[in-house]
């Protein structure tokens, strides 16, 4: 796994050379020799310089700490990763070029991600299909491509909405949401979108929609979806 904080997820009592090191130790894989040619090389692959072998986490850029926890999940060849909003504590700056190193990362390693996040369109750039949640529930998934460009459910048209346009002469369609998000452990009767939906009507607020499959491998759990 690849935590969201890169501080608080690292021990500042070990150096970059020991929390790197340190499953290696746990599952006693490699002798001392093999384990410092192996976390040099794990420093090598992330983009994070040797010099920094032995500074601690505090003395480093958010960056850098997140490229700590990337060699870190990398260190016992994995074929599966989960990353648990690995850019959201970053600055702009910095996220792209996360993003860019786990993108090579996954082509040069073929690894599988699960890739969890807020900003959908993070999630569009790193992911191939995607899936949609609201109070715990998935209401879409589909093909990446597709979330992002002809959404179904009013749940992900929001969203999409809700990223910002770096175009100003760009129209931006307003999706706006009233009321506030129910508590997971007190979820509305039927669909759990249905107290915000702009498209609610009577069947939302009594029956709980089932994923349906509207275009090719696109499914959305909305009694009102259409492609």
């Amino acid at each position: 796994i690849i935590f969201q904080d890169p501080y608080s997820s690292l021990n500042p009592r070990l150096c970059v050379f020991d929390l790197i090191a340190d499953p290696l130790k746990t599952y006693r894989l490699l002798n001392r020799a093999q384990r410092q040619k192996k976390v040099f090389e794990l420093m090598d692959m992330v983009g994070l310089a040797r010099r920094f072998a032995y500074s601690y986490p505090h003395e480093l850029d958010g960056g850098r700490r997140q490229r700590i926890g990337i060699a870190r999940a990398l260190s016992l060849d994995p074929e599966f990763i989960v990353c648990d909003e690995p850019v959201s504590a970053l600055d702009v700056s910095v996220q792209a070029q996360i993003l860019n190193l786990l993108r090579d990362l996954q082509e040069e390693f073929n690894l599988t991600y699960i890739f969890i996040a807020h900003n959908i369109a993070v999630t569009g750039f790193m992911s191939r299909r995607i899936g949609v949640m609201y109070l715990g529930r998935l209401v879409e998934i589909g093909p990446s491509k597709t979330i992002v460009t002809e959404p179904l459910h009013p749940y992900t048209q929001a969203l999409i909405a809700a990223v910002p346009k770096p175009d100003p002469k760009v129209e931006k369609v307003k999706r706006t949401l009233t009321g506030d998000v129910p508590s997971p452990i007190a979820r509305p009767s039927g669909c759990p979108f249905h107290p915000r939906c702009p498209r609610a009507q009577e069947i939302c607020a009594t029956e709980e929609p089932v994923a349906r499959e509207i275009k090719p491998e696109h499914l959305a759990a909305c009694h009102f979806a259409q492609a």
